[in-house]
């Protein structure tokens, strides 16, 4: 088991390492998440020196992380809330998350400002009963209070979110953006989750009462659950890239736009590069991925290099429609290029539907009425 924190310890380090340099749209979500698996790599690699019975050799490895643990709620908490607002406006209500934090740094002072031998003293008894070490007190609290104040502290903070959350959540559902919508409900059930069991696990010890039965293989149970969910907390990131890159969100106040506009006439959104976009459609236009019969939103973005809520953002901020539309207007005016140049002469409109991306005539000649408001045969007589 100790060899799985020392795994755990240098998997998290390496993620918060890539977090902390990828080329991300929005950085502040990204940081926040890396900040998290710093914090949660050094509290893994320290569990591994006790563990192993390491403490005596690395003494100065103790001690000073418990401001740094308690700091713990504090990206977990700015993440969500600069995931779901797509902007940071700094209240000084957020304070109050750093309350476990600075009640840590009270108490660490209060241990190194005393002797060396007081210090020893801490360490000698952490390595020889370790089952003892959490009730040693640092000064105003000790360190199972600690734990326990740490996550309730994060469940807290959690819960102050779920109000904003539900909102972002019928957002994603009404966008149908399956992908972000599953990210963001895991990510936060989890987190909630490894939060309820560590302060259950800490209050057990504190009022010495058995809320989990934490016996047998009960316990055992109960720790696999908790691994489980710091593994998935780990990987989701990994199966989610895109996810990092941040979700751009509309203000109340702007309203639809009914074509296409300058990029200067509206207000760039936070992440979003609105003239890098316009540029890569344009060129993945003259390439002629659009005329691709299975060319959709993903692939489409994909090929931007953005995450596909970036591009449907962009679509129905700064052109007014949907990825459909817009993929079916460039088509369209391909199609109309092509009947200029006489494709009709020597094809049939079967051969030029196929051309320009539509699965049948069926769909093309539906499709190319409704945006040019006739018919094929009518339009290609009048050109």
């Amino acid at each position: 088991m100790q060899n799985f924190f020392l795994v755990v310890s240098v998997f998290g380090l390496v993620l918060a390492i890539s977090l902390f340099t990828r080329k991300s749209v929005n950085k502040l979500p990204a940081f926040f998440l890396g900040l998290f698996y710093i914090i949660f790599s050094i509290y893994t690699l320290q569990t591994y020196i006790i563990e192993s019975g390491l403490l005596l050799k690395y003494t100065w490895f103790y001690v000073w992380p418990l401001p740094l643990y308690n700091l713990i709620t504090v990206p977990i908490f700015f993440y969500f809330l600069i995931l779901i607002k797509d902007k940071f406006v700094w209240h000084w209500l957020y304070l109050l998350v750093f309350i476990p934090f600075i009640i840590g740094v009270v108490d660490v002072i209060n241990v190194y400002a005393k002797t060396q031998e007081f210090y020893d003293t801490i360490v000698s008894n952490a390595y020889l009963k370790p089952s003892e070490r959490l009730k040693v007190t640092y000064g105003i609290l000790n360190i199972n209070q600690h734990y326990a104040m740490r996550f309730l502290w994060q469940i807290l903070a959690l819960i102050s979110l779920l109000p904003i959350l539900v909102d972002f959540v019928r957002s994603l559902m009404k966008e149908k953006d399956k992908k972000l919508l599953i990210w963001v409900v895991t990510l936060y059930s989890l987190f909630m989750l490894m939060s309820i069991l560590s302060t259950m696990f800490a209050l057990e010890k504190l009022v010495e009462v058995s809320f989990l039965r934490s016996t047998g293989s009960v316990l055992r149970t109960v720790n696999f659950v908790f691994y489980v969910i710091i593994f998935a907390i780990g990987i989701m990131p990994i199966y989610f890239p895109s996810i990092l890159l941040g979700y751009p969100r509309k203000d109340k106040q702007e309203t639809k736009l009914s074509g296409p506009l300058d990029s200067n006439e509206v207000e760039l959104k936070f992440g979003l590069d609105v003239i890098k976009i316009s540029n890569g459609l344009e060129i993945l236009s003259v390439k002629g991925l659009f005329y691709q019969n299975d060319f959709n939103l993903n692939n489409c973005a994909k090929a931007l290099e953005i995450p596909p809520h970036h591009l449907s953002h962009f679509l129905n901020q700064h052109r007014g429609v949907s990825f459909a539309i817009f993929r079916n207007t460039v088509r369209i005016e391909h199609a109309k290029n092509l009947i200029a140049s006489g494709f009709l002469d020597k094809s049939t409109i079967e051969a030029l539907a196929a051309q320009c991306g539509f699965a049948n005539r069926s769909s093309f000649s539906k499709i190319f009425k409704k945006i040019t408001h006739k018919n094929i045969t009518q339009f290609a007589s009048e050109v």
